[in-house]
């Protein structure tokens, strides 16, 4: 994988075949994602033309602001997955969600009311203003329960102050990463963009993700990235075929 007289490398060429995005907002006015059917349907229609076959979307959970239960999200997923049918586009849509780790999680982790991202795998988050005081007890709670946590995005996380041994020490306490390849697009700003490609450089990672919202940011994803970091962007989005 060559790319060092390019400027930058195309989302499609390192795309590897089997990918599954494991991170996007496409259930219509359920969060602050897309907010109707035929924009939901237009990027999903879009990710098939970079050979796309899955996606898993993860609506936010968050109390008092995206209070979403499961059953609000079966019912868009269904809603959906009809529309997807009716406009002949190929792509396998499954649904869980994005979970933040407050006292809704905790309460429905307790419950064992939550939708897997796949198998026992579940996809969270935390504030971009500082982690959870209880996050062990939360973490114990989720090991209870059986499930491996995925982080979404830790590259967002600035109140770890690009401690490494801060991050190190999470994956050692149970936490799986998963990369938001909008991070490395720069979508962020070049902070969050330098912090993501010290933690790939690292190889923290174990997962990627679009965690698209709506076109605007599909159309910078798709754009791509720097050929420095390519091939090991591409290594990291193969990890995510094991979801399909």
């Amino acid at each position: 994988m060559q790319f060092l007289s390019k400027k930058e490398i195309h989302l499609r060429e390192i795309l590897p075949e089997g990918y599954v995005d494991i991170h996007s907002h496409l259930l219509p006015a359920i969060d602050d994602g897309v907010k109707t059917v035929y924009q939901s349907a237009y990027i999903i229609e879009q990710f098939e033309k970079l050979g796309v076959k899955k996606i898993i979307t993860t609506p936010h959970i968050m109390q008092e602001v995206w209070p979403n239960t499961s059953e609000t999200i079966r019912t868009k997923h269904t809603e959906m997955q009809k529309a997807l049918s009716s406009l002949d586009i190929n792509v396998t849509l499954e649904a869980s969600a994005e979970y933040m780790l407050d006292d809704l999680f905790y309460k429905r982790i307790k419950e064992k009311d939550i939708i897997p991202l796949h198998q026992r795998y579940l996809l969270v988050e935390m504030s971009t203003f500082n982690p959870p005081i209880n996050l062990n007890e939360i973490l114990f709670e989720i090991k209870l329960a059986g499930f491996t946590p995925i982080l979404a995005h830790p590259e967002r996380y600035s109140f770890y102050k690009d401690d490494i041994n801060k991050f190190i020490q999470l994956k050692e306490s149970g936490f799986l990463f998963q990369l938001n390849l909008l991070s490395m697009s720069g979508y962020y700003g070049e902070k969050v963009k330098n912090m993501a490609a010290k933690l790939l450089t690292e190889k923290l990672f174990d997962f990627a993700g679009s965690d698209v919202h709506n076109y605007q940011q599909f159309e910078t994803l798709e754009k791509g990235f720097i050929p420095k970091y390519a091939k090991e962007i591409s290594k990291l989005m193969r990890q995510n075929c094991s979801f399909s």
